[in-house]
């Protein structure tokens, strides 16, 4: 609940929302204005229109998102979409672009522990992705441990870590929590209900309530957890609609996506591994958020070490043998020079393709595939380009595994390279695609693919062609202007 405390009361909200579709009427009326202020604008995706949806729309789209629990559209669950739609819309950006970090590794131990992958969802009710969050029940993490139940759970505090922070060690232990909860209660909607006050309170609110049906007995509960199923309601809601409401994920550099981790048993300092690697302090703090005093202790089990998977290489060479105590001893290296980190590329999508496969292929997650196409469904098309990012110091042949179905058995070619180049920066846009796709027939389109801040006027002005033409062409709506990675008609070919 850590983001979600930020609510302001719903009688506001309600409030505001008469006062969100008068300045919308006003937005339609003024449309000629404000298609030539745009001509004027500098930057119109930096600051686009908040889109403003009745009930039932949200209530429609609500019946189609992937939940644990069976959607129901409430007052409460309304006030927290709001707050993440309307009033908290830049933290939410920055929420939403974690999930490429955070996600992956949630789907990886649901699917371990045999639970719903939609339960990742439940992370940003509790701490909104950050994994230092701290409530103010001194609760810690991404899935936000009080200390007694992480020790429970078998997560190590103390002075030197605080395992709660550990995006992998504490996942494992929330989805064994959750689990336990889900065999004691028998639905989703109590599990989710005890993982915010404990199994005890579900109890008693099922003795008082005499009923299992999470909404009749929602009054016997404490007051924070008879909202805390509306928050993962909305939680979910956000995460599968958000851009319907203009929200742009903020998406971290590279580096904190394209991550592998190992276990070290001696004890090493950050200065060592930025050493041996030249990856900064600041990031290996922030792929290790569990050590507080930048180090990682000596641990007969092993401590995880999260890392780029570009770098992994010069960690492996200073073990003799990963998941190894024995050590290589060689003095460390000069920090490395500063040098291109990813190689961009483009793989065609071949009959039998599935987006699993290919993650696995290219040794990374559907979701980063997901994101880094603009995809909207698992589904792919023969023929269809994916944008890929690589580690530069990669081989780009890729050998299917054995052991697959045996029509993947076989060789993909070496992707070629497009750039070499420092892709990714905290404000920067996702889709660095191919900019131009020549059409080869006469009357064909052009098309220009849209970057982060990049508003109609400045493609219109690349391409000496008016606003006016480019919303014609592509039916754009002045309230429904394209966003960053759509693709869009620009010319003519003569």
């Amino acid at each position: 609940m850590y983001f979600l405390r930020a609510c302001i009361s719903i009688e506001l909200l309600f409030a505001m929302k008469t006062l969100s579709v008068t300045i919308s009427a006003l937005f339609l009326l003024l449309s000629s204005e404000l298609l030539q202020a745009q001509d004027n604008a500098g930057n119109a995706f930096a600051d686009q229109p908040v889109p403003v949806y009745s009930d039932a729309d949200i209530r429609m789209r609500l019946r189609n998102i992937a939940s644990c629990v069976l959607p129901r559209f409430t007052d409460v669950v309304k006030s927290y979409v709001r707050t993440y739609t309307v009033l908290n819309r830049q933290k939410t950006e920055r929420m939403l672009g974690k999930m490429v970090m955070y996600f992956p590794i949630y789907e990886k131990y649901a699917k371990e522990y045999g639970l719903p992958d939609a339960l990742k969802y439940l992370s940003v009710t509790e701490s909104a992705l950050d994994p230092v969050a701290i409530s103010s029940a001194k609760a810690v993490g991404l899935w936000q441990f009080m200390k007694l139940t992480g020790k429970e759970y078998g997560l190590r505090i103390d002075e030197a870590v605080d395992e709660r922070c550990d995006p992998h060690l504490s996942t494992d232990a929330a989805m064994r929590y959750l689990q336990r909860q889900y065999k004691r209660f028998g639905n989703w909607a109590l599990a989710i209900a005890a993982y915010n006050s404990g199994g005890g309170s579900v109890s008693r609110a099922i003795r008082r309530g005499r009923s299992k049906n999470f909404w009749k007995i929602r009054k016997y509960l404490p007051k924070e957890t008879r909202n805390y199923v509306p928050a993962y309601i909305a939680a979910a809601y956000l995460l599968q609609n958000y851009e319907k409401h203009n929200l742009n994920p903020v998406y971290p550099d590279m580096d904190l996506q394209l991550t592998e981790s190992i276990r070290v048993y001696d004890e090493l300092s950050f200065r060592q591994i930025e050493a041996m690697t030249g990856i900064s302090l600041s990031t290996i703090r922030l792929l290790n958020p569990s050590y507080k005093q930048d180090y990682i202790p000596q641990n007969q089990k092993g401590n995880f070490l999260i890392l780029p998977q570009r770098v992994m290489g010069s960690v492996k060479d200073y073990f003799r043998r990963p998941d190894s105590r024995s050590i290589n001893r060689t003095p460390f290296r000069k920090k490395i020079e500063e040098q291109p980190r990813y190689t961009k590329s483009y793989y065609t999508v071949q009959n039998g393709d599935k987006l699993p496969y290919l993650a696995e292929l290219f040794n990374c997650s559907p979701l980063h595939l997901k994101i880094w196409n603009n995809l909207k469904l698992d589904h792919l098309i023969p023929g269809q380009e994916l944008l890929l990012f690589t580690p530069a110091n990669k081989d780009h042949r890729v050998l299917v595994n054995e052991g697959l179905n045996s029509e993947y058995n076989r060789t993909i070619q070496p992707l070629e390279p497009i750039a070499m180049e420092e892709i990714y920066s905290e404000n920067a846009s996702l889709f660095h695609q191919k900019n131009e796709i020549v059409a080869s027939i006469p009357g064909e389109f052009l098309y220009h693919t849209i970057r982060r801040n990049e508003s109609l006027k400045d493609i219109a002005s690349k391409y000496e062609v008016s606003i006016t033409f480019l919303m014609e062409v592509n039916e754009i709506e002045l309230h429904k202007l394209p966003r960053p990675g759509n693709r869009i008609k620009v010319q003519i070919i003569k």
